[in-house]
């Protein structure tokens, strides 16, 4: 969770600056629809938003993060906070009810109300009927925040009732130094951040020891392009159980697909543009075993293998019949 908008510029210029001058000159919207890739952080503003609201003790635009109402809305627990989280693929018509009669009562403390919505392109047609009616007629201090990755779902109503605010997905140098921050080590912070721009799913990576299993499969399997008596085959044979589901299969291919990259980009002398930075001294020789070209070819081949991924194939065979390409012209390259 975001603790003030000077954290939040930093991966939502745009965002930030709509926001905080809205609070700064008092003309806060009352509806607005947070909309942006997964990943964008949107629950993040919406909460830090509520928090700037509620606080008691706010300096300028900044929460002071340590007053009552704030510690209870990191803990979600402020009466006057409700989040809608819904639960199978539709948000049905009783909760937006439920919601609705809450709102009608007196408020149990003083201070704005606000709902947040999540997935809110989940509405059903009654329930987002509903919803309409309390963006209508919203009610003194009741700020409605609806959070979507699919903006064009919601009704054309509603969204000309709300204001729209942009999210754009994280930039990944922000992303690789967010997790560097976290004492995640630079090539890993490189493969994670060119992976997702999610930063949650790069978090989860980043403490999840299958980044590490696949990444010393991927170093030794191109190092066994060295050696005449290595085999990449068997290096993937001994690792099979890491490639026991389809989502550590993309992950791998995309280990694979970054350091092909790398060999390519040291055949542009485009060195910085490395991920694999503690294998530059083992790039650098494979790059003279193949043509530009050939480095061309082999990262081909890997992105057909990424769209053939998404059918039901013998993911096995798909990989064999790949590092036996790779193999076949790193090792016998002149």
């Amino acid at each position: 969770m975001f603790k003030n908008w000077k954290e939040v510029k930093k991966y939502q210029e745009n965002v930030a600056r709509i926001l905080t001058n809205s609070i700064s000159m008092n003309r806060v919207s009352h509806a607005y629809i947070f909309e942006g890739a997964k990943g964008t952080r949107k629950e993040g503003v919406a909460m830090l938003f509520a928090k700037t609201l509620l606080c008691t003790q706010r300096e300028g635009i900044e929460p002071c993060n340590v007053c009552h109402n704030c510690k209870r809305i990191d803990n979600l627990t402020h009466p006057n906070l409700f989040m809608i989280n819904p639960v199978g693929k539709v948000i049905k018509k009783e909760v937006v009810t439920s919601l609705i009669q809450e709102f009608s009562k007196a408020s149990v403390e003083n201070g704005p109300r606000i709902y947040i919505v999540v997935d809110a392109d989940r509405f059903n047609q009654s329930s987002a009927n509903t919803l309409l009616k309390t963006m209508e007629e919203p009610g003194q201090e009741i700020y409605q925040i609806l959070i979507t990755e699919n903006l064009n779902n919601l009704l054309s109503t509603i969204i000309s009732r709300a204001e729209t605010l942009h999210f754009r997905p994280i930039n990944r140098k922000l992303l690789k130094k967010h997790l560097e921050e976290q004492e995640v080590n630079e090539t890993y912070a490189n493969i994670i951040s060119q992976y997702t721009a999610d930063i949650k799913t790069a978090e989860t990576l980043a403490k999840d020891k299958v980044i590490e299993d696949l990444y010393l499969l991927v170093t030794e399997i191109f190092e066994s392009f060295l050696y005449k008596d290595k085999s990449a085959i068997i290096s993937l044979y001994q690792a099979n159980r890491i490639l026991a589901d389809n989502e550590k299969c993309e992950i791998f291919l995309n280990l694979l697909t970054y350091y092909q990259k790398d060999i390519l980009s040291l055949k542009n002398d485009s060195e910085s543009e490395l991920i694999y930075i503690d294998q530059k001294d083992t790039i650098i020789k494979l790059t003279k075993k193949i043509s530009r070209n050939q480095a061309e070819d082999y990262l081909d081949e890997m992105l057909e293998l990424a769209n053939k991924l998404k059918f039901n194939i013998n993911t096995q065979l798909a990989f064999n019949k790949l590092l036996m390409s790779l193999e076949r012209g790193y090792k016998h390259a002149t």
